[in-house]
């Protein structure tokens, strides 16, 4: 009789072949493995992915798993992975990142003990450009104490913030009995991977090493503000998703105000991204477009979650959108 995994890790893959033979070793090398399974997602790559996901699954039997699919956007492969998933925990590593194996490692044997719907763990943004690391912890400046269960409310009430994707372990049946899907086609779907499941969440636990070791810096990658100001239509259809989330849920004072926090950060991306765009006119167009259809979807949310770009912006009836757009653009070329 087959042992239950414990643990499913989707990785999503769209050409990402010169990234897996580095990736995977960090997962599936460790004494534990057989506890995991490790699904590499091929998102219709049209390099050598595939191959080199079939060479992996062949080094570790048992471990690594290939789900070939259609193209479909990062939210499509998460999708995939939450049909498929066999374990009972399920965590997201993008292709190009990896983890700390040892500190992984302790978090896939905490999972055979723990029954918490959702594990948090610190992530380490690394710089491709000098390898500077930086650790993000949420528990330094608070009393919690790890690998002890919370109410997921209370827990959140301390650290104020909704953990990031790279920080996430959650239950598998979370996401599937509750039918979490998020967008496909579409970059930053990873704060709809955030914030959909938060409503089903009762409690919650966290380890104190990093594991997540999340690549920064290089080129090409998705957050830059060229792939920004390219992919600002899947800014914008991100924003209204959450905001479509946020107006149909009735949620707890404190998951209301960081749901929110997630959807400002949206709005301040997009008031970025229009300034920063060469078209001046067009970007000031595109941004009255998205201020209007925010206002009218949630006027609650448009009067009271306003960064400082904005509201100047909306004071004065994008009268300063020039000079803010010059200025906006000769910070991004220093």
């Amino acid at each position: 009789m087959k042992k239950q995994k414990i643990l499913s890790v989707v990785i999503p893959s769209y050409n990402a072949a010169s990234f897996l033979k580095e990736t995977i070793p960090t997962l599936a090398s460790i004494s534990s493995g057989d506890d995991i399974e490790v699904l590499i997602v091929n998102d219709g790559s049209k390099d050598e992915t595939l191959q080199v996901a079939q060479e992996l699954e062949k080094e570790y039997p048992g471990i690594v798993n290939i789900i070939d699919k259609e193209n479909g956007g990062h939210g499509s492969t998460i999708n995939a992975g939450i049909r498929e998933a066999k374990g009972k925990y399920f965590k997201v590593v993008d292709a190009d990142d990896w983890v700390d194996s040892g500190n992984f490692e302790k978090l896939v044997q905490f999972l055979r003990k723990t029954d918490a719907d959702e594990i948090i763990s610190p992530y380490t943004d690394v710089f491709e450009d000098d390898g500077t690391k930086v650790e993000n912890n949420y528990f330094k400046d608070c009393s919690l104490k790890p690998y002890q269960d919370y109410d997921y409310v209370n827990f959140l009430e301390q650290i104020q913030i909704l953990p990031r994707m790279h920080s996430i372990t959650i239950k598998t049946s979370i996401l599937r009995d509750n039918n979490i899907k998020i967008d496909e086609n579409m970059f930053y779907v990873d704060m709809e991977y955030i914030v959909f499941p938060t409503p089903f969440i009762k409690t919650i636990t966290y380890t104190p090493d990093s594991v997540y070791q999340y690549r920064r810096g290089y080129e090409g990658q998705s957050t830059s503000i060229q792939n920004y100001i390219k992919n600002r239509k899947m800014v914008n259809h991100v924003t209204f998703a959450l905001l479509d989330f946020y107006n149909k849920h009735t949620l707890s004072s404190i998951l209301e105000n960081l749901v929110k926090e997630t959807i400002a950060r949206c709005v301040t991306i997009m008031t970025n991204v229009c300034l920063s765009m060469e078209d001046t006119k067009q970007g000031k167009k595109e941004l009255i477009d998205f201020d209007q259809k925010l206002k009218s979807i949630n006027s609650e949310f448009y009067y009271h979650k306003q960064g400082k770009k904005a509201k100047v912006l909306r004071y004065s009836n994008y009268f300063l959108f020039d000079l803010l757009s010059s200025y906006s653009k000769k910070s991004k070329k220093v």
